[in-house]
């Protein structure tokens, strides 16, 4: 039989064809946007591979149904490439075909959120921040302008960027209005700039309030403007409030302007701006946010890190943990960069498709974070959406007090059950908002303040002794109602039949408490204008029948506490009632600054709501207090004891006493012996002595130099040498956390970072001397007279010039000496002067790690005077460049300012900066030879 020839041939030319699409499909899979899927089209996927519309229809189906592909029936049909879109969105699909995107997403876990609901932590530490910048754009005619104050790297920008697409969303924004971002630190002083490309009406390349077209405006580093600028900008937002506007300036009405600072609230230009600007909005520091939103930043960064090289993502717990902990000087910023970081580190020890970040992955910085624990080498999949964050919590204990009310509904528990349970829930909840929760609504604590008098208020006239803890509770409940996401507000509406049936049945069995809750209700109407809901009555209802519960009735023996502090005779009571199953102790909040005739009447108040009691004790902190009883005196009919220095254990040892009737001078006595302050000291690694290198070449280049000096002490040396991170000293000086650790006697590297507390060594001085007077008075103690001279023979034969410039760079040290030295040899023939032989040595080692950093791309970008660096010391900046003209061309460097600066400092670092800065005309031999 003979076969066709071309049946072969068609065969091969199909599988070809396939496999091409197929690749086509991840190509177009791994740039997946899903604002613009028209790529996915069938038409668009024919298109681009050549071939005809049904022929890639067939084999795009054929390539679903072999399970490498999905479907997306939508209109148009779309067309995905299955690991791909796992890879995309760090999750793993169990299906090929899906009736829509929003389907696709939902079977995952994923909920599409537009602006700011997509933005973590909306609903939690940001809420207030996006409801005000919500009501800066909506307010009428034209909005109000907005100061954001944060941090760096808080996110101030991207609040503003989601502004304005929240504001076209809802049409409070022309739907063709822009968002124009100004950096405002590029103009300074430049007033004349400034007004030209922003403000200047007449200014063909400028005037942004006009080309925005009634969008945003959003003023980054406002407060590094000229003062004049700053005043041109507020008086015009100004004009725009007055309807009398500037001359240049008439379209700032229609325009929204949202204006940021880094500086702190307490700053005098933030106070100017403030004055001037009718929204204030705090932006939180990453370290005051939730533990769940720093979770969900971390998992969302890495989730971004492998969507961008294509790889399955993981992190151990113990990473995930310390990252999470991790206080980072940029927040939000300086954490996504250390996870790209990480991912970086680990990308070339991936496996297959996965990347995975472990402890190791970490910077040095962040490692020392956080304490090890259980299971830390267990990883967490990219896949997982961390779930618990205070909202379910939320959620959680809300839907248990439902559904025990749902048990009394249908007979299978009693009322006080029923009760009980729900008590407990609210009580867990309340716990971890007070002690788990990091989230800060600035507003709670004004609400506070508003329902405090009313509280007072209401004890007074119903006889019920509320605590600063009902207060809280209440102001918790109201930003709950008024701040909730997206998850509580769809559970209260689901549930809002059930949830007014609880109520009504919890009023039907205490008409006092009604009358309590009604009129609490009506006074936070009148002082904050806000209507409690079903929830947030059920909540205080609840509250208010716990505290009546355990008002006077029946107690016989009662004890009140008065500390000084903001909830500190809260605190104790509460746990002090808990512990006991009993309410036994009343409490007194004292301000720190509060005398005692200021709660004389509170107290004189509760003495006589407890005149029936036999035994009423008093238990106190400190000061005054001590003589409360000569204030009351004749106040209450029973017994009357006032103890001292109260405390938890103090208070649960009377509390007992109190409610079995035991002796209670007998138990005070006894008490006095237990509680005894006792101490014990535990000495920590601070006691350890060590000698900490540091190198602006990186920790490497510091570990590498600390072996080298390592390789010279002998084993018996009772010292540890450590290495640490540059830049922490430079910035933290001795609250570094190496200070924490160990007992840091000298640091010792290539360049001094400038910790006062502790003499710095450099390696110049050892390369000149074979050692250092203060290096040898570190190692006195430990080596005696014989081993330092033996330290010395080995120190010159181990660490020479060439060791540790070999140490600090991967370079040809052989070339790059010969190219230094020629470069230095100019740069002294321009300046006149002979730099010191040891001054020398030490710029060597310095230029080695400098030109290695410019070739790897890690060089120094700032200087703590670089912006002025270049003006006042221009000459040298000039001689500088020229000297190592050839040097950077050899190494296709350029050396910025910065790292030009630094050389200074090594040159004249000894001397004040008014001396430095006039160096051209210095002498003396201390820093130059002739």
């Amino acid at each position: 039989m003979v076969v066709p020839s071309g049946r072969g041939g068609a065969c091969m030319a199909a599988s070809d064809t396939k496999q091409e699409l197929l690749r086509h499909l991840d190509f177009i899979t791994r740039r997946l946007d899903f604002s613009n899927l028209a790529p996915f089209t069938t038409a668009d996927i024919a298109s681009e591979v050549s071939i005809s519309r049904n022929l890639a229809s067939q084999y795009l189906n054929d390539i679903v149904r072999e399970g490498t592909g999905i479907k997306i029936n939508s209109r148009p049909v779309l067309f995905m490439h299955k690991r791909g879109v796992e890879r995309h969105l760090q999750v793993v699909l169990d299906r090929k075909e899906y009736a829509s995107i929003d389907e696709l997403m939902l079977s995952v876990g994923i909920v599409r959120r537009k602006d700011f609901d997509g933005i973590i932590g909306c609903d939690l530490s940001l809420s207030t921040c996006i409801e005000q910048l919500k009501s800066a754009l909506c307010y009428p005619p034209h909005g109000l302008p907005v100061l954001l104050i944060g941090e760096p790297g808080t996110g101030k920008g991207m609040l503003s960027r989601t502004m304005f697409e929240y504001g076209v969303g809802i049409g409070a924004l022309p739907a063709k209005s822009r968002y124009v971002a100004v950096d405002c630190s590029r103009y300074g002083d430049d007033d004349a700039r400034f007004r030209h490309d922003v403000l200047d009406v007449k200014s063909l390349a400028g005037h942004l309030i006009n080309e925005v077209a009634g969008g945003i405006v959003y003023l980054a580093k406002f407060d590094q403007l000229s003062c004049s600028s700053r005043d041109r900008v507020l008086e015009g937002l100004c004009g725009a409030l007055a309807d009398d506007k500037l001359p240049g300036m008439q379209d700032i009405a229609s325009t929204r302007i949202v204006l940021a600072t880094s500086l702190p609230l307490d700053d005098p230009v933030t106070r100017q701006i403030i004055h001037r600007v009718p929204i204030v909005a705090a932006v939180p520091a990453l370290r005051n946010r939730t533990v769940e939103e720093r979770t969900d930043l971390v998992m969302h960064f890495l989730r971004l890190e492998g969507r961008r090289v294509a790889a399955d993502v993981a992190i151990s717990r113990g990473a995930l943990r310390t990252l999470v902990e991790a206080n980072f000087e940029d927040n939000v910023e300086g954490l996504r960069a250390c996870v790209t970081n990480c991912c970086a580190g680990a990308y070339l020890n991936r496996q297959e498709e996965q990347l995975v970040i472990r402890s190791y992955n970490l910077p040095a910085a962040v490692l020392g974070s956080s304490a090890v624990e259980e299971d830390d080498d267990k990883l967490v999949s990219g896949d997982k959406r961390i779930s618990s964050n205070s909202t379910s919590r939320a959620g959680r204990h809300f839907q248990a007090v439902l559904d025990a009310f749902r048990s009394y509904n249908e007979g299978r528990a009693s009322f006080d059950e029923f009760f009980s349970s729900a008590s407990a829930s609210i009580r867990e909840y309340q716990d971890y908002l007070n002690f788990e929760s990091r989230a800060i609504n600035p507003r709670l604590a004004a609400f506070e303040q508003v329902l405090a008098p009313i509280f007072e208020e209401t004890s007074t006239f119903y006889g019920v002794e509320f605590s600063r803890k009902s207060c809280h509770a209440l102001a918790q409940s109201i930003c709950t109602q008024l701040w909730s996401d997206a998850g509580i507000s769809r559970w209260r509406s689901e549930n809002v039949r059930e949830i007014k049936e609880m109520l009504l049945a919890l009023m039907r069995h205490s008409h006092t408490v009604t009358v309590i809750v009604d009129q609490l209700t009506s006074e936070v109407s009148n002082a904050l204008g806000v209507t409690l809901d079903a929830l947030s009555q059920t909540l205080l209802f609840i509250d208010v029948k716990d505290t009546a519960d355990a008002t006077s009735v029946g107690r016989e023996r009662v004890g009140i506490i008065l500390a000084h502090g903001y909830s500190t005779a809260t605190s104790i009571a509460d746990a002090a009632n808990r512990i006991l199953h009993r309410r036994v102790f009343e409490a007194i909040d004292m301000a720190y600054d509060q005398q005692f005739s200021d709660v004389a009447g509170q107290l004189s108040r509760l003495l006589e709501r407890f005149a029936h009691a036999s035994t009423v004790t008093v238990l106190v902190d400190m000061g005054s207090l001590a003589e409360v009883d000569k204030a009351i005196h004749g106040i209450s009919n029973g017994d009357l004891y006032v103890v001292n220095n109260v405390s938890t254990g103090l208070a649960i040892e009377i509390g007992s006493a109190l409610i079995s009737n035991d002796d209670l001078e007998e138990t005070l006595n006894r008490s006095a012996k237990l509680l005894a302050p006792s101490y014990r000291v535990i000495r920590g690694a601070r006691g350890r002595d060590v000698i900490a290198f540091c190198s602006e070449n990186g920790s490497d280049a510091a570990d590498r130099i600390r072996q080298l000096v390592a390789s010279s002490l002998p084993d018996t040396a009772d010292i540890r040498l450590v290495t640490t991170d540059f830049p922490d000293l430079v910035h933290k000086g001795d609250g570094a956390p190496i200070f924490g650790s160990y007992r840091v006697r000298a640091i010792m590297g290539t360049m001094d970072p400038g910790v006062s507390c502790v003499p710095f060594i450099g390696l110049e001085d050892i390369l000149m001397n074979g050692s250092s007077e203060a290096l040898d008075r570190v190692l006195a103690h430990t080596l005696g007279p014989s081993g330092i001279a033996q330290f010395h023979t080995d120190l010159l034969k181990n660490v020479t010039l060439r060791s540790v410039t070999e140490s600090i760079t991967i370079l040809d040290t052989e070339r790059l000496f010969s190219e230094a030295e020629k470069a230095l040899s100019h740069l002294q023939d321009l300046l006149g002067k002979r730099i010191e032989q040891r001054k020398v040595i030490g710029i060597y080692v310095h230029l080695c790690g400098l030109i290695e950093r410019l070739v790897t791309k890690n060089f120094i970008e700032t200087h703590p005077h670089g912006d002025s660096f270049a003006e006042e010391h221009a000459d040298y900046v000039l001689w500088f460049r020229e000297s190592f003209h050839d040097l950077a061309q050899r190494y296709r460097v350029d050396i910025p300012v910065s790292e030009i600066a630094y050389v200074y400092d090594f040159m004249f670092g000894d001397q004040t900066p008014k001396v430095a800065a006039d160096f051209l005309g210095m002498e003396g031999p201390d820093l130059i030879d002739e």
